[in-house]
């Protein structure tokens, strides 16, 4: 029988030459072969992939079609074809192709996968949800698909039983690097309160609970494994779980107060050490809680100076209620293994962070007083507090990452920079930093902040990630000329509205950026915090002095009053940590925008606007305004913000360019 393929050393030969890029030399060969093998489907397939590389998709898809029609049931065939005709923008074709592969071959993961992206393009979340599930029901290693998954979920609500799910969430929340806990948060509760027994538990929860009771609603709870490291990497944005969890560590302090000792308890007690830890301890405390909590303190440190044996139990329960630091004895303590993750949380990193702010460098002395202000808020109260954060699975390019943010800009006009420069001004506790520099090939990043707090936080965090190509320095942003540099990009998010004056501050940024370069603002909207305003105004009536106790009780208060306005509040993760309300309702200074006020000072500063950065704002606004232009015209925001006056609610977060004159 005459083969129709090439011999295997052959293909092997071709393999080699498109591992070393040699495309030319391949697609010679390859012709050369196909004279004695016209009906060769690996020949075809190989061209096909070459002219897939050389962005020749019209002569890929001819060469793909070639080889369904020669061969049927390729799956990979059809999988290239599908592959080409997203590139040609032609997703229903690619979806009829995909679902050609799986038809051929159902653990064809890949075919899933991409399946989902097509869904996800289109706003058809829930399809494409159930896409990456079967993606990874079928290979549960394939990382991209955790990433796509991710992304899906902040763009749906879970609101049916899908208890498939939770292994999957389970596993974006033990990775330190796919997703910020925050932004999946809610699908997390969802899925929490639909598939798992943790509303039964919660209700048999009162205020005469016996340890029998609680020792068995524990042991459920230490069951649930979703909620176990829930509590390990997020504040839990949920009043009614916090409302029990205080119920619970005050029940559990009572125990321990008695010596009435439960061992079992201590995984769930970790995790709520945690918990608490990353709220900043925002739960309310009874006066009967301190005085036992005092009581506790005063045992453990007896017995460490009559060199006894101290309990794990009384440690980690006092955990729950002020961080280790807190407590005299803490460096005193030969920790077990089981208390080593508090520790290492409480106390290891505070350690770590106070050797790294000896480190840092500073640009100058902060002299503005509102900047003075500033600085101290976030010294106090780094903000925010983390675990996990969700990272570029691979970095990209200057041209790649803008290409995807669908901005009005000519990507011809970029001066393409091998290491670009990137300015994060406001850097905070590093998110934005360590996203940014996970983003962008080959990038050097120089992360400015106030507080020094706030920097060490950035740095242990980013050393924790392995990002190494981020330069943290102490200043203040109106000094930023004394540092003689120019970027470009310079993304300012969340910063220059807590400026004295933020046209200033603005006009100091646009200096220090290249000509026909990008710059990133974030700014509050005005109608999106007008409930924010009318909280800070009862703040400023009551003349409430800033600090943790008044912010604990306010919030309390809130909570209580039946104001339907302020549920947005209530909903909002910041409302959850301590320097979270402080940052949202009690921050020493705060300006408010319009669309019509960034419209002028764009005109001032010579910038001009390139598009939006929120992509599920992005889609809600091109429902109602569909042709593209329209969603670089700010004039057509203005209108769309009127009838939706909660959309900027994540700030107005927009791109805008530096004029050349």
């Amino acid at each position: 029988m005459i083969s129709i393929e090439p011999s295997e050393i052959k293909i092997k030969e071709l393999i080699s030459l498109f591992d070393k890029k040699k495309f030319n030399e391949l697609l010679k060969l390859s012709n050369e072969l196909l004279d004695n093998f016209p009906k060769s489907i690996l020949l075809q397939n190989i061209q096909g992939v070459v002219h897939t590389e050389l962005k020749n998709y019209k002569i890929a898809k001819d060469l793909f079609i070639k080889v369904v029609n020669l061969n049927p049931k390729y799956t990979d065939g059809f999988y290239n074809l599908a592959n080409i005709f997203i590139k040609l923008n032609e997703e229903e074709k690619a979806i009829e192709n995909y679902n050609k592969v799986i038809e051929l071959d159902k653990n064809y993961f890949k075919a899933h996968n991409n399946l989902g992206n097509i869904y996800k393009r289109k706003g058809l979340n829930k399809k494409a949800i159930e896409c990456y599930l079967s993606t990874l029901e079928i290979n549960s290693n394939y990382k991209v698909a955790y990433y796509n998954l991710a992304g899906a979920l902040q763009f749906y609500k879970i609101n049916t039983k899908n208890k498939n799910i939770n292994k999957y969430l389970l596993h974006l929340l033990k990775e330190k690097i796919i997703v910020r806990p925050n932004a999946i948060a809610p699908n997390v509760l969802n899925s929490l309160f639909l598939n798992t027994d943790l509303k039964k538990y919660l209700s048999l929860i009162n205020d005469k609970i016996t340890n029998k009771e609680l020792n068995f609603i524990i042991k459920n709870f230490q069951q649930n494994s979703l909620l176990m490291q829930f509590m390990k990497v997020c504040p839990i944005p949920d009043y009614y779980i916090e409302k029990n969890f205080v119920k619970i560590r005050k029940e559990i302090l009572n125990q321990i107060y008695k010596s009435n000792i439960d061992k079992t308890q201590i995984n769930f007690l970790i995790s709520l050490s945690m918990q608490c830890y990353l709220n900043e301890y925002i739960y309310e405390e009874s006066k009967d809680e301190k005085e036992k909590v005092k009581i506790i303190d005063e045992k453990i440190k007896k017995n460490l100076n009559e060199n006894k044996s101290v309990n794990d139990l009384e440690i980690l329960c006092l955990s729950c209620y002020q961080p280790l630091t807190n407590f005299s004895w803490s460096n005193r303590v030969k920790y077990t293994n089981e208390l080593k993750e508090i520790f290492q949380l409480q106390l290891g990193h505070s350690k770590i962070e106070n050797q790294i702010a000896k480190s840092i460098k500073s640009i100058s002395t902060v002299k503005d007083q509102v900047s003075i202000k500033v600085k101290k808020q976030y010294e106090e109260n780094p903000y925010p507090r983390w675990e996990n954060l969700g990272l570029s699975i691979e970095p990209r390019n200057i041209k790649e990452v803008i290409n995807d943010s669908n901005l009005n800009f000519d990507l011809r006009r970029i001066k393409v920079s091998s290491s670009p420069e990137i300015l994060i001004a406001g850097c905070g506790t590093g998110q934005h930093a360590i996203t940014t520099a996970s983003k962008y090939k080959n990038s050097k990043i120089l992360a400015l902040d106030l507080s020094f707090k706030s920097l060490s936080y950035a740095k242990r965090k980013a050393n924790e990630l392995n990002i190494n190509n981020i330069d943290f320095i102490q200043g203040d942003l109106l000094d930023l000329k004394t540092i003689n540099r120019k970027f470009d990009i310079i993304e300012s998010v969340g910063v220059l509205h807590h400026m004295n004056d933020p046209f200033k501050g603005w006009k100091i940024l646009k200096s220090c950026l290249n000509d026909n370069s990008l710059m990133l603002i974030g700014l509050y909207s005005e109608k999106a915090r007008m409930h924010i305003s009318q909280i800070k105004n009862k703040i400023n009536k009551l003349k409430l002095q800033t600090n943790a106790k008044n912010i604990i009780k306010f919030r309390k208060d809130l909570f209580k009053k039946n104001n339907i306005q302020w549920d947005y509040i209530k909903s909002s993760p910041d409302f959850y940590t301590v320097s979270g309300v402080r940052d949202l309702l009690f921050h020493v200074q705060e300006h408010q925008f319009t669309i019509s006020k960034i419209k002028g000072y764009l005109e001032k500063l010579g910038l001009i606007f390139l598009g939006f950065e929120d992509k599920i704002v992005i889609e809600k606004f091109k429902k109602i305004y569909t042709n593209k232009v329209d969603l670089y015209n700010l004039n057509k925001w203005e209108e769309y913000e009127k009838s939706n006056p909660r959309i900027f609610a994540g700030m107005y977060q927009f791109w805008c360019k530096k004029i050349k004159y």
